[in-house]
């Protein structure tokens, strides 16, 4: 049965689950809608023009069918006036056919963001079926275990996570069992990582290798999971508050969101030799756990992912197809100072590669580093903040201040600014010719 299909027979069946003695509600009373309209220009010292200028029109409607039903959509129409950070009309091949963003012309597009029903069942079940948002982890400037739902990287990382995540055609059903709750995830959605071209602003050169020099190179299509059940994602988390402590244990088992890039030297008629690429998707498996305590004006908290038979690209002689396989620990620790109206948070992020292989372009032990210092003022309607993050291996990292004032209840103005530093073949300094300040309004209703 199709996704479209089973989510029709959900809907007829909570319908028929409907309590006949309920109070009937007008229309009026069980409809909502908002809309947000943001206009945001960003520009580049380097090249001393525009990177970016956009227009985002976020309508969002919500339907209380009855007290155990809702229904939910988002949607966004994206203009980029100067054509600039996703150049052309992207071919998206790495996004499966019901989640495609619908393209008039190279430089507007319209996105179905959200689509999807919420009912409570049997009293205690929680059920989420559509096209959603599923976010594991809570750290911030970079993810750890929030790998649920894929990324458009248009942006690199500087966009916000709730605006870069690709929803998916997804399954949550929710439940507790005494003081645990539980939380199952099936995504049959095929959808990837969106990345960008090779002349694009952010393109993320630094993950992949140069051929040798004077040496042709052929692409082939990417080998994408195609089957709707053998090849979907399915996850588990667990949750509960014990002594002061909210904690999660996590089972994400997933084809990871960027492909790898397999690749052979061949010699063709001419006996001339030529690099031969071949994209695949691979998959993978992850347990984790979160946890938090506030302690007074403190809130200590943290993340930890392992990560089984991640693949690399590698530099080693003896790798297989220039890829080899270890497993990799992750985790991240966090502190949040809270004093008035002002918001101290550190964090300090470790990637372990627990094999010995020989990566390339990074360590086997990788260490990053965040500060984040915020401050309110005028009742809250002028907020002041900068986010820091370093790579101590490196030495490269970016800088993010931004003001932002509420004009009114409705209109908020913001400016900032993106600064990368660091060796040009880094992972952030690969950037630091992309260095930016940026203006924008934000309108809602």
């Amino acid at each position: 049965m199709s996704l479209k299909k089973q989510l029709v027979v959900l809907l007829i069946s909570a319908f028929l689950g409907m309590n006949a003695q309920e109070k009937k509600k007008t229309f009026k009373d069980s409809f909502k809608a908002s809309l947000v309209v943001a206009s945001d220009v960003s520009y580049e010292f380097s090249s001393g023009k525009l990177q970016k200028s956009e227009l985002i029109i976020k309508p969002e409607f919500s339907y209380k069918v009855s007290s155990k039903i809702r229904l939910v959509l988002k949607g966004q129409a994206y203009n980029e006036f100067n054509d600039a950070l996703e150049r052309g009309t992207p071919k998206e091949e790495t996004v499966s056919d019901y989640s495609k963003r619908l393209f008039i012309g190279d430089r507007t597009n319209i996105e179905l963001r959200e689509f999807y029903v919420y009912a409570k069942l049997f009293k205690k079940i929680r059920l989420t079926a559509g096209k959603q948002q599923i976010v594991w982890g809570e750290t911030d400037g970079l993810k750890l275990l929030d790998v649920i739902n894929p990324q458009n990287f248009r942006e690199f990382i500087l966009d916000d996570f709730e605006d870069s995540r690709i929803p998916l055609w997804s399954l949550k059903t929710e439940f507790d069992i005494k003081n645990i709750g539980v939380q199952l995830v099936w995504i049959p959605d095929n959808t990837y990582h969106i990345t960008q071209d090779f002349d694009a602003p952010f393109f993320t050169k630094s993950l992949f290798q140069n051929p040798p020099e004077g040496i042709p190179t052929i692409f082939n299509e990417t080998i994408r999971p195609s089957h709707f059940v053998s090849d979907s994602d399915i996850g588990i988390r667990l949750s509960t508050f014990t002594k002061g402590w909210d904690i999660t244990l996590n089972y994400f088992y997933y084809y990871d969101d960027l492909p790898v890039f397999y690749n052979n030297l061949q010699f063709i008629e001419s006996e001339e030799p030529m690099v031969v690429i071949n994209p695949k998707f691979e998959r993978q498996q992850l347990v984790g756990t979160t946890f938090n305590k506030v302690f007074g004006s403190t809130t200590f908290r943290g993340e930890v992912a392992y990560v089984f038979n991640q693949k690399f690209s590698s530099i080693s002689p003896n790798s297989v197809q220039g890829i080899e396989s270890s497993n990799v620990y992750k985790s991240a620790i966090g502190l949040d100072y809270i004093k008035g109206e002002s918001v101290i948070s550190i964090q300090i992020f470790n990637d372990i590669i627990t094999d010995n292989i020989s990566p390339f372009n990074r360590d086997t032990f990788e260490t990053n580093t965040s500060l984040l210092v915020s401050h309110e003022m005028m009742n809250d309607n002028l907020k002041i903040e900068s986010l820091w993050v370093h790579n101590t291996n490196h030495g490269d990292g970016f800088v993010r201040p931004s003001v932002s004032y509420w004009v009114n209840t409705n209109t908020q103005l913001f400016f900032g600014s993106d600064l990368f530093y660091g060796n040009a073949t880094k992972l952030f300094g690969q950037f630091n010719h992309r260095n930016r300040i940026s203006f924008g309004v934000k309108w809602g209703i």
